[in-house]
């Protein structure tokens, strides 16, 4: 009998950086794309609008059969969940301290004109239909996200959706997702990373008034794709002559290796290839305007993205712009719905010119 020997192993987890940008548009080598057929569950044309009204109506409410079979399976019921996000009254704001964000949709942009008549150009950014999902405490969170440096263990996680629509689009599976919410499938999902004291319950409603005016949010969304480029459009680059050269190298990059010691292309080079389509940030946008009417925002300068795009609006990161928030904090987690309909119908900020303001005043001598 051969004599076992004991072997130590140790792993080691090397964070390499990197000088080139990664590509984030291939997807993972596991991901399998299925394509869902048209759901016709057999009913007849005659049928079909009287069963869109019922589901409508009947299937996705926070009384719902449904929704009621699912939390009885759970042993949940509606107490039981309320009291586990009911909100800290003694809950002080802290520097670090994350609520979550909304989905707004970008309309375009719109001038607006300040008391000293400069002009202003402004995104408009609509929130639709935004509900809280589902929420994760940070251990949950911790443990199905695995080893991430960059994130904090004291932070969990909220699914917000947007645009709700006909469950009759979706297959089961995906519509089972809102039970315990209590809402209608939403066509939009996204996540957020938030404070235990910020939580909040499924099906709880967002609007544009969790932010204020004079608040700074940080918006993403996918810049417009522009396809295959060259480095002239791509990254800016001058080109080469047009006149005294041969060949057709007006707009080529010219050469791409270094000289005796580097002896090759660098990682990270600028070179052709795949323009935008790729997640973008702006941070510290300042919010001059807000109509809580119809839930638009106004902030200033651009946001990332085409017209009619999904865009994540959350609280800026900005150190210099969050030291406001703690003279004067938001509301945490959120502004509730009855003293949201207590505000005004439009809210403009201070440096703005309101032109339903008299602009000119002459007094009668």
């Amino acid at each position: 009998m051969l004599d076992t020997i004991p072997v130590r192993v140790r792993i080691l987890i090397n964070h390499e950086h990197k000088r080139y940008r990664k590509r984030s548009r291939k997807p993972a080598p596991w991901f399998e794309p299925r394509k869902t057929g048209k759901l016709t569950y057999g009913v007849t044309d005659e049928n079909v609008a009287d069963l869109k009204q019922q589901v409508w109506e009947d299937s996705f409410k926070p009384d719902s059969p449904i929704r009621a079979e699912f939390l009885e399976r759970k042993g949940l019921t509606d107490n039981m969940i309320a009291s586990q996000y009911q909100v800290d009254k003694n809950f002080k704001w802290k520097f670090n301290t994350k609520r979550t964000g909304v989905i707004a949709i970008k309309l375009g942009m719109i001038p607006q004109w300040t008391k000293e008549g400069e002009k202003v150009m402004c995104t408009v950014l609509q929130v639709l239909d935004n509900h809280v999902i589902r929420y994760t405490p940070p251990e949950d969170f911790q443990k199905s996200q695995g080893f991430h440096p960059w994130f904090s263990k004291n932070v969990g996680s909220m699914v917000v959706g947007t645009l709700s629509c006909s469950p009759l689009l979706f297959s089961k599976r995906y519509n089972n997702l809102f039970l315990e919410a209590g809402v209608a499938p939403k066509r939009k999902l996204t996540r957020f990373l938030v404070s235990p004291e910020c939580k909040l319950a499924p099906g709880t409603k967002l609007r544009a008034c969790h932010f204020r005016v004079d608040d700074y949010v940080d918006v993403s969304a996918k810049t417009i794709g522009h396809a295959f480029q060259g480095v002239v459009k791509r990254w800016g680059f001058k080109g080469q002559s047009a006149t005294h050269r041969g060949g057709k190298s007006w707009r080529r990059a010219g050469a791409t290796g270094g000289g005796r010691s580097q002896a090759g292309t660098r990682r990270g080079k600028k070179m052709a290839g795949h323009m935008g389509m790729d997640w973008n940030t702006q941070k510290g946008l300042k919010i001059l305007r807000m109509d809580n009417k119809y839930d638009v925002i106004y902030v200033k300068g651009v946001v990332p993205g085409p017209d009619h795009c999904y865009v994540r609006v959350m609280d800026t990161v900005l150190n210099h712009r969050r030291k406001g928030l703690m003279k004067n904090p938001p509301s945490c987690p959120t502004l509730l719905e009855d003293s949201a309909q207590k505000l005004p119908s439009e809210v403009l900020s201070s440096d703005l010119f309101d032109f339903r303001d008299d602009s000119i005043s002459i007094s009668a001598e």
